[in-house]
């Protein structure tokens, strides 16, 4: 359900590499190597990163941090989870990513997690759940005192993970993940799950009962306020799943923002996160301005070598 650092090369706005860039978009950004490229384009003044974080012992249990350069970091630390049908992608492919929030000021952590068919449902949501929890004993930069608040993020299938994070309590209490989860956004997500899917079919087949991995049936007034993104010329995710969620959150009276980019597919709502591709569609524009009304843009007031 998704695409399969940093050396500026040249400026991007230079005309040449604009229209290189345009032919890298309109091929899709599929595969590993325009987003290989898109990592090479990203600016890396505006963070420094820690790699390689074990959250658990399996080899995939690893995350990224993403720590911003500037001297003032917001208090709510972004979680972003990869997409990849849940049998495919890579935290390693993502650093445009980590670049676009850590840009915004966010200390931002980019967890892998196992994928099947080494595990099936709930494994992968369970493994997220986990890296959340350790980031409650990783040292970060500006580290904010009291109650880790969190914004999940996903793409895609991670967007899926995501959702179910912020609807299903249990995955973080039972993981022991006393966190504040303050925001959903989610990029192109199925949220109201099909299970007859190919794509889905041998991955949750051991759900307890139809309803147990969707988050449009999960829901509930506790569900944190939410910014949904999609393309209308999503042939991957269809946007009826957007809409559905949209829906539901509504009903129960969820603060809920949602943005449908004309145009744009699967791959262009995450990959115009990257800095050479902004052009494409204001993604990264309107997650930091639901960041701002939702007034999770403020910076710590206290330091955790404060608190000692």
């Amino acid at each position: 359900m998704t695409t399969r650092s940093p050396f500026a090369v040249g400026d991007p706005r230079n005309p040449r590499i604009m229209a290189w860039l345009t032919l890298v978009a309109l091929l899709g950004l599929t595969g590993c190597q325009p987003t290989f490229v898109l990592n090479q384009l990203t600016p890396r003044d505006d963070f420094v990163v820690q790699r390689d974080l074990v959250y658990g012992p399996d080899p995939r249990q690893r995350l990224d941090l993403y720590l911003p350069s500037t001297p003032s970091t917001n208090r709510a630390v972004v979680v972003f989870i990869h997409g990849g049908g849940w049998d495919s992608g890579d935290k390693d492919q993502y650093l445009f990513v980590g670049q676009a929030f850590a840009s915004l000021g966010y200390v931002t952590a980019i967890p892998n997690y196992r994928l099947y068919p080494q595990v099936q449902f709930p494994a992968f949501i369970d493994d997220v759940a986990l890296a959340v929890a350790a980031l409650q004993r990783v040292p970060r930069a500006d580290a904010c005192t009291g109650q880790l608040q969190v914004i999940l993020v996903g793409h895609s299938a991670g967007a899926h993970s995501a959702a179910m994070l912020a609807t299903d309590q249990r995955y973080l209490a039972r993981n022991r993940a006393d966190v504040d989860v303050r925001a959903l956004i989610g990029l192109a997500g199925p949220y109201d799950l099909p299970l007859d899917d190919p794509g889905v079919i041998g991955k949750f087949d051991n759900l307890a009962h139809t309803l147990e991995a969707n988050p449009v049936a999960l829901a509930s007034d506790a569900t944190p306020q939410t910014l949904l993104i999609h393309g209308d010329a999503d042939t991957i995710v269809g946007l009826h799943h957007t809409r559905r969620f949209q829906a539901r959150l509504v009903q129960l009276g969820v603060p809920t923002t949602v943005r449908i980019y004309p145009g744009t597919n699967h791959t262009r709502v995450v990959g115009s996160l990257a800095s050479a591709l902004r052009f494409l569609n204001p993604a990264r524009d309107d997650i930091a301005q639901f960041l701002e009304r939702a007034q999770l843009d403020r910076h710590c007031h206290g330091r955790a070598d404060d608190a000692a």
